[in-house]
């Protein structure tokens, strides 16, 4: 790769993969790779680290960013009880990066990485405050405003997805009727599942009923094609995505908030239908000035990765500069 002085390595933990990348200060990928994470944090991330130092020369990289699945503790830097990863509950993330990474470390709940890419790099125009919505596997939140995300004081600010938006309904976070239920991949699953099961008692003619268990892309094909069961589906998901626009409107009057992941790839379905629902939640002049969009930055993993590792250098600088508490 030469000897480029302006490079930032990312590192992205997922619950299935982990992407090591490196990239430049305006989020290009310049080369990355995957690993299978396993329940062994340790081994997971040094075979990282080795991939990063066999790609760079160590004056190359400037800082790492590492996106992590929440609950994160950025007070002690612990990973906390991320789902469906038992092996790294408790892990010391940040204290195992003092101890082995060659270059300054930040760590970031992904939802709050994403939302700080979104502020660098999505094309959004002159704004202040920007609400980012995951919309994927789980339901997670990131807000920037003026430049800084909002992380709370252990990390643990914008965690939409525990919210609850009705006394019943789908389960998420093992509680009904929560942000999570409604509005993640698996919380609208349970909800086209009701509808599937509606339509096989009343006999009603959908594709749904073909469908055991009726997948969210499957959902929106069939939405898409105008299979009305899958429309109910869609809709139903819109009124409680509104309801959550209108509440984060309200709250913190964003100039834009960005729908990622399952309404990016189908904004068709989600984007304007949701937008209308918050509408007669919100105050008017919020709603005049708010906008409503899908994400379209493209290699999302890497670039919030790298995001994070560019705030860990702006962070030192900052630390390092006369007058720093």
């Amino acid at each position: 790769m030469g000897h480029r002085t302006d490079l930032y390595a990312g590192i992205d933990i997922g619950g299935t993969k982990m992407i090591a990348a490196i990239g430049s200060g305006d989020g290009t990928r310049e080369t990355s790779t995957a690993f299978a994470t396993t329940q062994d944090p340790d081994a997971d991330l040094r075979r990282c680290l080795d991939w990063i130092a066999d790609q760079s020369s160590r004056d190359a990289v400037r800082s790492i960013g590492v996106a992590c699945p929440g609950p994160y503790d950025r007070r002690d830097r612990v990973l906390l009880d991320p789902p469906n990863m038992p092996g790294w509950h408790g892990f010391a993330i940040g204290e195992w990066f003092d101890r082995h990474a060659a270059f300054p470390t930040r760590v970031m709940n992904d939802a709050n990485a994403g939302a700080y890419a979104e502020w660098l790099w999505g094309d959004h125009g002159d704004i202040e405050t920007l609400v980012f919505l995951t919309m994927s596997t789980g339901m997670g939140g990131g807000v920037v405003a003026s430049g800084r995300i909002l992380e709370g004081t252990r990390g643990f600010a914008a965690e939409v997805g525990r919210i609850g938006l009705a006394e019943e309904g789908p389960v998420g976070f093992g509680a009904r009727g929560t942000v999570e239920g409604f509005l993640s991949g698996p919380g609208i699953e349970q909800v086209a599942a009701a509808e599937r099961l509606e339509c096989l008692q009343r006999g009603e003619a959908s594709g749904l009923c073909e469908l055991n268990p009726a997948t969210v892309p499957k959902l929106c094909e069939l939405a898409s094609a105008g299979d009305s069961a899958a429309t109910r589906g869609i809709d139903r998901t819109n009124g409680r995505l509104g309801q959550l626009i209108a509440l984060l409107g309200n709250v913190l009057e964003p100039d834009v908030i960005v729908l990622g992941t399952i309404a990016a790839a189908h904004p068709d379905l989600f984007v304007a239908p949701a937008k209308a629902a918050a509408r007669l939640g919100m105050l008017g002049h919020v709603w005049d000035r708010m906008r409503v969009v899908p994400s379209t930055l493209n290699d999302r993993a890497v670039k919030q990765a790298i995001a994070i590792a560019v705030l860990a250098e702006t962070e030192q600088n900052a630390a390092r500069s006369p007058g720093s508490r």
